[in-house]
């Protein structure tokens, strides 16, 4: 792999970080600027990484582009599903945490709870 193409590797990997959710919308965005930087490439002879973003600008403006030609209401909605899920999630694994928990404690003091043994005895005692 050449430097230019660990470069781009990286650059797109930052655009797409910061695209923050993953959707038909930014997949298309992220494919359609593939091509065009390929495209720009090939017809420009680049071989230096600081040409391909000089015309195509740094990640923010990227994704400030992306924003501006994107229905943001889409965005926040799709936001705001991951952090429910990440909150159910959260709440199932200290639900059963806990469980776990009380389980151990409850095994434990069976293990290590007192034995009394009672003695009766019937009968009077000769005195």
């Amino acid at each position: 792999m050449t430097a230019l193409e660990r470069e781009l590797k990286t650059y797109r990997r930052q655009i797409k970080k910061l695209l923050l959710v993953k959707t038909d919308a930014s997949e298309r965005f992220l494919e359609e600027l593939d091509g065009n930087i390929a495209d720009f490439i090939e017809a420009e002879k680049v071989t230096a990484f600081s040409s391909v973003q000089s015309h195509f600008g740094t990640p923010e403006e990227i994704a400030k582009e992306f924003f501006a030609q994107t229905d943001i209401n889409a965005v926040r909605k799709k936001l705001a599903l991951k952090k429910g899920i990440a909150a159910a999630l959260l709440a199932a694994l200290l639900l059963w945490s806990t469980a776990l928990a009380a389980l151990y404690i409850e095994a434990r003091n069976d293990l290590h709870g007192e034995f009394r043994e009672e003695i009766s005895v019937s009968g009077e005692a000769d005195a």
